[in-house]
């Protein structure tokens, strides 16, 4: 008992990081699923809820329900996830404007890091036997990484922001937050209606039924992106695991120019990489030491997360 309640917290707190990384402009819910070693489980949990749920719900086999959908395991997962959402949605602008360095710098290391245990697990490259310039999981890593580059070069759209508008958001966005190192928050910018959506957030919580509408419009259309894209994604995890691996570690090189923590506060128009910079490496020069620190802190957590996933693996 005392073991599944520490497994369910465990769950829980891997929510709450995922819920973080998925209001944050720049930063993937999946990519963090990935480096807390739930990703695949997150996918086939999903996949597996159909409409015969809710039959066995009439027929009150609610026992059944919670064992065969795995439900333990998604709503931990996704209270962990709302909690942390409607918790720090309140305080996620105020990070990103007074500490950018120290927010930008730690996801910097966490994921920096976390790509080279993924890259890891893909035991054949097949270098040898491919008869083309670069093998399929190069391929898919680099259409992976450039399609985050790509996302990152877009403008930020203006639209009117209506309940339509909101629910074509959430099939959009929640797609992304599913690819690690597609930013979900960020795809919000884009399309105008991310300052729209923490508005809607905080009013919720103050029981504001003005924004009711909007809220379930852009979760209903979440949960049917969610339905979508998972059978795809879980398909791919299980016929071809190192090719689809392939393609989201290019998703997760791709976001590291997003991430990276010193960038000039005068955004120019011209390509994205050129707002980029490295501060001077002295010992005086505190953003540069404040920024070593939390990528020192990013890489640190990925270390603890791969020692504790290691000796769980072998307990069992």
């Amino acid at each position: 008992m005392k073991k599944n309640v520490l497994s369910r917290f465990s769950i829980f707190l891997r929510g709450m990081a995922m819920g973080i990384a998925d209001i944050i402009p720049g930063v993937s819910g999946g990519t963090i699923a990935i480096i807390t070693g739930i990703y695949e489980e997150f996918l086939s949990t999903l996949n597996k809820i159909d409409f015969m749920i809710f039959r066995l719900l009439f027929k009150g086999k609610f026992q059944k329900i919670w064992k065969n959908y795995n439900l333990s395991f998604l709503l931990s997962l996704l209270l962990g996830i709302f909690t942390s959402i409607l918790i720090f949605s309140h305080y996620i602008t105020f990070l990103i404007k007074n500490h950018p360095i120290a927010l930008w710098a730690f996801f910097f290391g966490l994921i920096f890091s976390s790509i080279f245990f993924l890259l890891k697990q893909i035991k054949n490259w097949n270098f040898k036997n491919s008869k083309f310039a670069f093998t399929t999981k190069i391929s898919l890593l680099v259409f992976g990484f450039l399609t985050a580059i790509y996302v990152q070069m877009l403008n930020p759209g203006k639209s009117e922001i209506d309940h339509v508008y909101l629910f074509i958001c959430g099939m959009i966005s929640i797609t992304a937050m599913l690819l690690p190192g597609i930013s979900g928050a960020y795809i919000l910018i884009l399309l105008g209606a991310y300052e729209t959506m923490l508005d809607t957030l905080k009013e919720v919580i103050k029981l504001n039924t003005d924004y009711f509408l909007n809220f379930f419009s852009f979760i209903i259309g979440a949960i049917i992106s969610i339905k979508l894209f998972s059978k795809f994604l879980t398909w791919g995890y299980n016929k071809h695991k190192d090719n689809t691996l392939s393609c989201l570690i290019g998703f997760m090189i791709g976001s590291l120019p997003v991430l990276w923590p010193w960038k000039t506060e005068s955004i120019s128009k011209d390509f994205f990489l050129s707002n980029l910079y490295l501060p001077s490496l002295h010992s005086t020069n505190s953003t540069f030491i404040e920024g070593i620190i939390f990528i020192l802190l990013g890489i640190a957590v990925v270390l603890i997360l791969e020692y504790l996933s290691k000796k769980n693996a072998k307990q069992k």
